[in-house]
Formats: C-alpha cells, structure tokens, sequence
C-alpha cells in the first residue's frame, strides 16, 4: 500500500514537472497565422527584421502599395503576406498545388536554438541553416538566416512532400527545392 501511494506522489510530482516546463517553453514563443503559414517566433525575435530580411520588391506577385495606403497593418500582417506570397510562388513555380496545406514555420532567434531544435530532432549536431521536416510539417530558421530564397526552398521541400502520393527520392526532392528558389525571381 505505502508503495502505491509513493509511487502514485511520485507520479504526480513528475506530471507538474513536466507540465510546468512544457507551458514555460510556449510562454517563449508568439504565434501569428496566414493563409498557407502559421509562424511561431521566439521572444526576442524582430519581425521587423525578419520583414526587412524578406525581399520581393524584385516581384511582380507581392506589391507592398498596399500596405501604405492602409496603415493599421501589423509587421504581422505583412510578414504573413509576403510567406504567403513566397508559398503560392513557389506552388507555380513547381506547378503543385496540393489541396489544404498549411505548414508552420518555427523562427528562432540565434543558431543555438535552431542547433538545439536539430539535436532534439536527430540527435546529431546541426549543419544546415534552416530545415524542414515532414512529419511534424515544420520549418525550422532563424531570425538572421531567413531570406526568400530560403523560404522558397524550404517551402518548395513542404509543397512536394504534401503533393505526392509517394515521396520521390531525396536527391529530385532536392533538386526541385533548388529549382524553385533559383527561379523565385524569374
């Protein structure tokens, strides 16, 4: 009997631990949503940054006049619209279009976190400067490494795997990826 009841305070003790830390973890992050995106950036992050560090004056399929003209629009609503604008690009590009696809988008604030998000993923340290992955349908960057050309890879990475029936092999998934981002100025 004393061991059930220890081990049932054990238990509990270890679920309010754990509990505790998980809503420390989302406390860190804001969250805002798009058509296709929902971002999720950490505390500290700029988005004012991450706006200025995602280009498409060069486009003919984002126009920022807008925006001027109304001026209650949030970094928030803008950075929405330009992922937005990247995804649907992207989607021509490749000439894919899967049906209901919505992939979420981590922006973290330094390489550590992004390193430590890898390790937690692969355990193996962290190589690349952003990633994707699809079972969770996640892009993973950082505030200093996202750029449109990485959006456009990282997207076209999304956009494949969820137009597919079976994935095509890693290397053409790749090459499609780059294709996408050599060709997102075209």
């Amino acid at each position: 009997m004393r061991l059930k009841r220890a081990s049932f305070l054990l238990m509990l003790c270890l679920i309010f631990a754990f509990a505790d830390s998980a809503y420390s973890q989302e406390e860190e992050w804001n969250v805002f949503s798009s058509r296709f995106c929902s971002i999720f950036y950490e505390e500290g992050v700029s988005l004012k940054m991450v706006n200025r560090r995602i280009n498409l004056r060069f486009s003919d399929f984002y126009s920022p006049r807008r925006y001027r003209e109304k001026v209650d629009f949030s970094t928030e609503n803008i950075v929405g619209e330009k992922f937005d604008a990247i995804f649907a690009k992207v989607e021509d590009i490749l000439d894919m279009y899967p049906s209901r696809i919505h992939v979420s988008i981590n922006i973290y604030k330094d390489k550590d976190g992004l390193d430590m998000a890898y390790e937690e993923i692969f355990n193996e340290p962290n190589t690349a400067s952003s990633f994707y992955i699809y079972k969770t349908n996640t892009i993973y960057t950082t505030e200093r490494a996202v750029t449109e050309g990485i959006l456009a890879h990282e997207m076209a990475h999304c956009i494949i795997d969820h137009y597919f029936v079976i994935l095509p092999p890693r290397k053409v998934q790749e090459m499609l990826a780059v294709y996408a981002d050599v060709h997102l100025k075209d």
